[in-house]
């Protein structure tokens, strides 16, 4: 009787078990998927999170790409170029320019609703002695504006943003053979315009008097003073510009005028929501002048620039 029952037990046991294994396969293999499962959705959202933080940081650096090469736009910047001629018209020189240039944005206020652009510039020359390739280094006269963004009509809208304020030139220089010794003041204006969705066309316009002179040697200065400014991104913070060149009038009788053009490449580096960094190069060519005996024939333009995107003054 006992071994019947004890066999019986057995069957038993091994129906059982033959029933309970798939079952716990099946709770194992469904334990397996839901981990798979849970892993591939894992690092599903986390390569999403990657894609969209990378779009954003791409969007951020193309519109930053955008910004740097608008006269009217309300962004924080300091700027540090190098302006080096190694050919020029009338000396065997190679002069050089060191230009510093920050540009502060001020917010509008609820009693001043329109926003500020103060953009002082101080530059550090080195120029020819006169036909030889001696040079002297010193102080140039100081640049400075103060643009007030017009916001009629809507820049959202019709694409197109312009500013308009004072000019002033500074009698700085510390040299007689750099700056005119004269203290000038007189309009400002900049336009930005979208013209498609990458080619944004812009301009700065400066037009200075002379009202009082540091020296009788000085002589009366009116001048105007024209930067066009096309620039093309080119997508990731990279862009074509053509925005170095200044085209200069002399206004007074048998005065000088020259019209130079310029070409180059730059790059917005994001580094984070608080600063980037803006690096180009670019050629510069003369390719009109009148009564300039001594001016750039060929220069070369290196230029960092701090963004800060979100200081706010």
């Amino acid at each position: 009787m006992l071994r019947r029952r004890e066999r019986r037990w057995d069957q038993e046991q091994r129906v059982s078990a033959m029933f309970d294994s798939p079952r716990k396969l099946g709770s194992k293999a469904l334990k397996a998927l839901t981990f798979a499962i849970g892993m591939l959705t894992l690092l599903g959202l986390q390569s999403l999170c990657r894609a969209d933080q990378t779009t954003h940081n791409t969007e951020d650096e193309e519109t930053l790409a955008e910004q740097v090469n608008d006269p009217t736009a309300t962004l924080d910047q300091f700027q540090v170029k190098d302006i080096y001629t190694p050919a020029q018209y009338g000396t065997n020189a190679q002069p050089n320019t060191l230009q510093i240039r920050p540009i502060f944005s001020i917010r509008g206020l609820s009693f001043f609703p329109l926003d500020q652009i103060i953009r002082p510039t101080i530059k550090v020359v080195t120029v020819p002695d006169g036909k030889g390739a001696s040079t002297t280094t010193a102080y140039d006269d100081m640049q400075l504006f103060d643009l007030f963004v017009i916001p009629w009509p809507s820049s959202e809208e019709t694409g197109l943003r312009w500013a308009i304020g004072p000019y002033f030139v500074l009698p700085a220089s510390t040299s007689e053979l750099t700056g005119n010794g004269a203290w000038q003041m007189g309009p400002a204006a900049g336009f930005a315009y979208n013209a498609t969705s990458r080619l944004k066309i812009a301009g700065l316009l400066q037009q200075a008097t002379s009202f009082a002179y540091t020296s009788s040697k000085s002589k009366p200065v009116t001048s105007l003073t024209f930067q066009p400014m096309i620039s093309y991104e080119l997508g990731r913070g990279w862009y074509l510009k053509s925005s170095d060149a200044t085209w200069t009038f002399n206004l007074r009788h048998n005065t000088s005028t020259t019209i130079p053009i310029s070409a180059g490449l730059g790059k917005v580096w994001k580094f984070s929501n608080d600063y980037s960094l803006d690096t180009a190069v670019s050629g510069e060519w003369m390719v009109y002048r009148q009564f300039a005996d001594q001016t750039e024939q060929f220069t070369l333009n290196f230029q960092v620039t701090l963004l800060l995107p979100q200081l706010e003054l």
